[in-house]
């Protein structure tokens, strides 16, 4: 469970920063106390289901936005997560094929 609310929060603090608000703005605008937004993007906490409504409404996302862990990733963590200095030939080539196979 640590894991998910740990992701979790990553995600809700991703989609607010996106949209230009701070925790404070946040937290009022879904009626809860800054310490406890705080603890939601840390994974310290987890929200209850009328927070998560509220959250997606203020948010203008999906319920469903905020578990989509693997689809929100920032251009900096691929190419870090890409990092073909590191990469064997074998497997720079598997990524090519894939490349290949998918997108051509």
């Amino acid at each position: 469970m640590d894991n998910l609310k740990k992701k979790f929060g990553q995600r809700v603090r991703k989609i607010r920063q996106k949209q230009n608000l701070s925790q404070e703005e946040l937290a009022e605008k879904i009626d809860i106390a800054v310490n406890n937004m705080g603890k939601i993007e840390r994974g310290e906490s987890f929200v209850t289901a009328v927070t998560l409504e509220k959250l997606a409404s203020v948010l203008d996302v999906k319920v469903e936005d905020f578990f989509k862990f693997d689809s929100f990733v920032s251009i900096e963590e691929m190419k870090s997560e890409l990092d073909f200095e590191k990469m064997s030939d074998d497997e720079i080539t598997q990524l090519y094929r894939f490349y290949k196979l998918f997108l051509c």
